[in-house]
């Protein structure tokens, strides 16, 4: 079954919630090591010793980037995935953020997602952007596998976004840069 990929009406689509939600039976362990005026950063696949459940909302259109665009894939009248991107960064050497990516439990594993970042991919081409890049969290395993397959590679991390556990709660976002 393929599924179309649509440009979403801001007037409809504005404010609509997603609900994100997987699980994670490991996470990345972020070790930060300072020693001889120098930083080592060191992440980890581990394995939890329990099942982290990840659940949370998310509303289209929420980005204050520039030239917000949400693509969307509809079946049967319903959302089924979507995709939020915006311009960001100075004027001379913008990127492309990805600040959504959210696929309906029931159709993932179907190549919707590797669609979507196709688009993106190709839209930061055509606007001459020199990268894409998103926040994953380091506990969500499945879409840090996802990106890694798609060629987005580790490009930075904000170990204290949260709280300052981020790192012991293995809830330190992850920035993931495809590089053009």
């Amino acid at each position: 079954m393929t599924h179309k990929v649509e440009l979403l009406e801001k007037e409809k689509w504005q404010g609509h919630e997603v609900v994100f939600s997987d699980f994670a039976d490991s996470c990345y362990a972020i070790e930060i090591k300072t020693e001889n005026n120098a930083f080592s950063v060191k992440l980890t696949k581990q394995s939890l010793e329990k099942r982290k459940i990840i659940k949370y909302p998310q509303t289209l259109f929420h980005s204050s980037g520039k030239d917000v665009k949400v693509f969307g894939v509809i079946d049967d009248g319903q959302l089924i995935a979507g995709m939020e991107t915006s311009i960001e960064g100075w004027d001379n050497n913008p990127r492309l953020y990805i600040s959504l990516l959210w696929v309906d439990e029931k159709y993932r594993r179907k190549g919707i997602a590797t669609e979507l970042v196709s688009i993106a991919k190709s839209r930061a081409i055509e606007e001459g952007l020199r990268a894409v890049y998103l926040d994953t969290w380091s506990c969500n395993e499945h879409a840090i596998e996802f990106y890694v397959s798609q060629n987005f590679k580790l490009i930075g991390f904000d170990a204290c976004a949260n709280s300052n556990e981020d790192i012991e709660k293995y809830n330190v976002p992850l920035k993931l840069g495809y590089l053009l």
